[in-house]
């Protein structure tokens, strides 16, 4: 347990805890029961057994996939560090208990909110980047209450920091990230005030969110290295790179996000080039800070290796999610926006993300909540198959893109006219269904752990004292 966070929670920062942590592994059920739901649709005589699923359920399926799978399932574990951060800052501002249950009271009842459309087969399935939404009220207002609901726990925590005027670097990093998330919702403000008159309603999403969605992967990423530098810290008993030098890389991520509003200022509204402008974000803003925290990562476990039997299973998940959020990102160079090795690319680099999130449950939040933990093989395994599996996913369509497969496609309209372009194309398939085993192996394991009550470690049900696992501080 690492020392910063152990004991400083309050019961109701405890209780808060707990929902915002089993909020997301209920996000990613939701996300894998939308999948098999949109498989089924493809069997043949599925529509007499679900008269309720027909072709407009495909995409409405795919985009309540996408919502649970990485916008409830990313918010809601910063809001599960947010959370964590609070408690870690000092003296709770009056009112505190009574911010975080409206919040998590918002948030859950976002979940319902967003579903709802989706299983009723109301709206218009709006396939925009980002965030792929239903042109639904409820849809729209569950989003709206998850954004209010994190927003909340976000402004207290930026209270406190304001008071204690100090903060201890993955605090400061959480509460950075949460600045990103402001800003972002500033920039959907900004958005929509500026939408051209007469724009349709899925134009105008794609609009609202494009700007958004940019700054929201500020967050992300730096979440992603706050989790390196603690789960660090905590496996090895060393940080990759000095406190105040990650201190700078995380004021140099919230320097380039809070370019983004003034984006729309700079160009009127609906101007292609304030699109080109926010991508320009991620190609001469986002790598540098990133890369100076992956590489100490890099130099660290090089310097720490062990086997790989005697590594942590968190060490292991952290290699994984390395490696895949390395080749994504150098990938990510050679994307093009009508070909897959644009998802190859980001698909890689959303679960190079959701594998260091995974870290975070089992060597941080499980055991603050003092939930029995998993074997270690079972934990290792979910890694190992999810990141290997997206690796092999990410490769696949990266090639058939190079070979010109078009993305957003599917059956006879992929043109396989190809070995390369088919072969690419199975790998991709393969590599999807390795992954999918690996997060399913997650979600039952959290869920166990979650739904349980507290105890000994399964994989210690005596309650033994053992020596700590090898490499683990």
């Amino acid at each position: 347990m690492d020392g910063h966070f152990a004991g400083s929670l309050t019961e109701d920062l405890r209780w808060e805890l707990k929902c915002w942590v089993i909020l997301p592994v209920a996000a990613l059920g939701v996300a894998g029961l939308m999948a098999i739901l949109v498989a089924l649709m493809r069997v043949p005589g599925a529509d007499a057994v679900l008269p309720w699923l027909g072709q407009t359920f495909f995409e409405k399926g795919l985009i309540a996939h996408v919502t649970f799978a990485f916008v409830i399932w990313y918010l809601g574990v910063q809001g599960a560090l947010t959370v964590l951060a609070t408690g870690q800052a000092g003296v709770l501002p009056q009112g505190s208990a009574f911010i975080g249950r409206v919040a998590v009271y918002a948030a859950g009842l976002s979940f319902v909110l967003i579903l709802t459309p989706v299983l009723l087969n109301l709206g218009e399935p709006s396939a925009n980047n980002y965030i792929p939404v239903l042109i639904h009220p409820l849809f729209f207002a569950g989003l709206t209450l998850l954004a209010f609901g994190l927003a909340l726990p976000i402004l207290r925590l930026m209270a406190q920091i304001t008071v204690q005027r100090s903060c201890e670097p993955v605090g400061f990093a959480i509460a950075a990230a949460g600045v990103i998330f402001l800003i972002a919702l500033i920039c959907l403000g900004a958005a929509w005030f500026t939408m051209p008159e007469g724009t349709s309603a899925t134009d105008a999403a794609e609009r609202a969110f494009w700007g958004m969605g940019h700054i929201m992967q500020f967050a992300h990423t730096l979440l992603l290295l706050a989790g390196f530098f603690l789960l660090s810290r905590m496996s090895l008993g060393e940080t990759p790179i000095p406190n105040k030098l990650f201190n700078y890389m995380v004021g140099a991520f919230v320097a380039g996000a809070a370019i983004g509003p003034l984006l729309y200022l700079s160009y009127p509204a609906g101007d292609p080039a304030q699109v080109t402008a926010f991508t320009g974000l991620y190609w001469y803003v986002l790598p540098v800070p990133t890369a100076v925290v992956l590489l100490g990562v890099v130099w660290l476990f090089f310097r720490r290796a062990l086997p790989v039997n005697e590594q942590t299973p968190e060490v292991i998940g952290l290699w994984a999610a390395l490696i895949l959020f390395g080749v994504g990102g150098v990938i990510g160079f050679f994307e093009s926006s009508v070909d897959t090795r644009t998802p190859a690319h980001y698909h890689a680099e959303l679960i190079g993300v959701t594998l260091v999130f995974m870290c975070l449950y089992f060597a941080l939040f499980i055991p603050l909540l003092d939930r029995p933990m998993p074997a270690r093989r079972w934990r290792k395994a979910s890694y190992v198959l999810l990141g290997a599996g997206q690796l092999f996913h990410s490769m696949g369509l990266f090639v058939a893109g190079w070979d010109g497969v078009a993305r957003k496609v599917a059956g006879s309209e992929q043109g396989l006219d190809s070995a390369i372009k088919l072969s690419s194309m199975i790998l991709m398939g393969l590599g999807g269904l390795i992954a999918v085993i690996g997060g399913v192996i997650f979600v039952v394991l959290a869920g166990r752990c979650l739904l349980s009550k507290a105890g000994p470690d399964e994989s210690n049900p005596d309650g033994v004292v053992a020596e700590p696992e090898p490499n683990q501080v």
